[in-house]
């Protein structure tokens, strides 16, 4: 299924976990947060299993910008979510 899993968390510690364990299985999983403490490790984790962190570019900036699966909120709109619009009212999904 052509879907788009979006959730937040304030702060992730290990908890982003849960979204790759709860049996969904999808494109990637976008999780929204504002935390500025995310190790080097845990990002490369989250990128191995299909998780893009999105954040306010200026937290993107000063603490992730090397992080390819790091994203600002303009990033996820324009990248992801825009095209899957298209994608959807060209497979008829929505109107």
């Amino acid at each position: 299924m052509d879907c788009l899993i979006f959730t937040a968390k304030r702060t992730l510690w290990e908890r982003w976990r849960q979204i790759v364990t709860e049996g969904a299985r999808g494109y990637g999983f976008f999780l929204a947060t504002l935390d500025e403490k995310i190790s080097a490790h845990q990002i490369a984790e989250m990128r191995n299993n299909r998780v893009f962190i999105v954040c306010p570019t200026a937290i993107k900036l000063a603490r992730y910008s090397e992080h390819v699966n790091v994203l600002s909120y303009s990033e996820f709109f324009r990248d992801h979510v825009q095209l899957a619009q298209i994608r959807w009212k060209n497979n008829g999904v929505t109107p």
